[in-house]
């Protein structure tokens, strides 16, 4: 089994986060902020470099003001 920061489903991920913040027009060091991360933590996420786990996955969705579950049907329904 491939690690799942490398897998489809991961890519979908990543790319999901990535256009949330982007719709959201946070700058990546906006979000880091947000975050209380530095900001080449959320490059490393977005680029897939860096793995989430779920309750991060949700602080980060908060912090964009965005859906999990419609990342989740992003992912369910590839």
């Amino acid at each position: 089994m491939k690690k799942a920061i490398y897998s489809p489903n991961g890519n979908i991920l990543c790319n999901w986060l990535k256009n949330q913040r982007i719709n959201s027009g946070l700058t990546m060091k906006e979000l880091g902020l947000l975050l209380n991360v530095h900001h080449s933590i959320v490059g490393k996420i977005e680029l897939g470099e860096r793995r989430l786990d779920v309750i991060d996955w949700i602080e980060y969705c908060e912090a964009l003001n965005a859906d999990p579950f419609e990342c989740l049907e992003t992912l369910v329904k590839k």
